[in-house]
């Protein structure tokens, strides 16, 4: 679009020759391919400062031992996140109303979505055991913000994550965007629920990361 050459490129080229050389990103960033989740904006995060991999549904297929998953794209790209660009923050940010989660919901996701939603099989189990974490959301609505936290769960199952986060060394934290008020929420332990970003932050390590530590 012309619209970053007139409006945009002259307060960026700065940024953007200082990262010519490399990046030094400072979180991981999985969330979903929807066009309303926008991470650079949500995240407060200039050009550089997140790795970012999108999925229909915000999905990080699992590990499981003895067997060659086929689906290698987010693999590689946590992998490389984690074990060449160091980064030590990963965050799984999903929001209200996915088609791809009310696919997987529903039992019937179009044919060329049945493969990959079929990643979501473990989120949907936990929602229906554990309940949900928010009543009052309907109950796509629910699933998304279980679904969320699953995904950290299953990037624990890749051998290369376990032992980082085991170690000390990056730390997990699952998201939840509501579009219709454009509020970020985090996952808090403590509380057993999705929190506002601003109650859930611990002290910033970095100028730029508050808004990635959420409260364990």
């Amino acid at each position: 679009m012309k619209r970053f050459e007139t409006t945009k490129r002259a307060r960026y080229s700065s940024r953007f020759a200082k990262l010519a050389s490399g990046q030094e990103p400072l979180a991981l960033f999985i969330t979903c391919s929807d066009s309303r989740v926008v991470p650079s904006l949500i995240a407060l995060s200039d050009p550089g400062e997140l790795f970012v991999v999108r999925n229909v549904a915000n999905l990080v297929p699992p590990q499981v031992p003895g067997v060659e998953s086929p689906e290698t794209s987010v693999s590689s790209a946590v992998w490389y996140a984690l074990e060449v660009l160091k980064i030590r923050d990963v965050v799984v940010c999903g929001h209200s109303g996915c088609g791809g989660i009310n696919a997987l919901r529903s039992g019937a996701p179009p044919a060329p979505l049945e493969r990959w939603l079929a990643h979501g099989q473990r989120s949907l189990e936990a929602w229906r055991a554990k309940g949900p974490l928010d009543p009052s959301l309907s109950e796509d609505d629910q699933l998304s913000q279980a679904s969320a936290l699953q995904q950290l769960a299953n990037l624990e199952t890749h051998d290369h994550v376990r032992a980082r986060v085991e170690a000390g060394e990056v730390k997990l934290h699952a998201w939840w965007f509501d579009i219709p008020s454009a509020r970020l929420l985090a996952y808090s332990k403590a509380a057993n629920r999705y929190v506002p970003i601003l109650e859930a932050e611990e002290p910033a390590a970095r100028p730029r990361a508050s808004v990635i530590s959420a409260a364990e």
